[in-house]
């Protein structure tokens, strides 16, 4: 439970959400890492508190069903926490592509290197399997970055 008030305790400084949302995204986080996986089924059996496991798996589809997070002030959560606020920094892409039945799923992401791991702060959908091409790689990122 420390670990989840540490972690409420950066974002509360950060994300202007209600608490419930923050204590939400923080037990998420601090599960997410003790499971080493991303199943949510997974991910509930790791979250705090009395609740049943099923209870917590449908609070977990209920927030990211219903709640929109913006990328921007995640991003901008990510730097602060990587307490590298000055650029310049060492940026990577990579696109990820999946088939959930027919559909396909490509997500193209921008993320910062940091002590030998990518941390994402922005991500898009691509509406097509495959590659990205030079200019969708060149403009998808550009205004965003340039904000921070």
């Amino acid at each position: 439970m420390l670990e989840v008030q540490m972690v409420q305790a950066v974002f509360m400084e950060v994300l202007n959400w209600n608490r419930a949302r923050i204590n939400f995204l923080s037990n998420f986080i601090i599960a997410l890492i003790k499971v080493k996986n991303v199943n949510l089924v997974e991910i509930a059996t790791a979250f705090s508190g009395k609740a049943k496991k099923d209870s917590k798996y449908k609070r977990i589809k209920r927030f990211f069903g219903s709640f929109v997070i913006d990328s921007f002030l995640i991003a901008k959560l990510i730097i602060q926490m990587l307490s590298i606020k000055d650029g310049p920094w060492p940026l990577v892409m990579d696109r990820t592509n999946w088939k959930l039945g027919k559909v396909d799923i490509n997500i193209l992401v921008l993320g910062i290197a940091y002590k030998g791991i990518a941390f994402p702060i922005f991500w898009m959908l691509l509406p097509k399997k495959g590659n990205s091409n030079t200019n969708e790689r060149i403009g998808s990122f550009s205004f965003q970055v340039g904000k921070l």
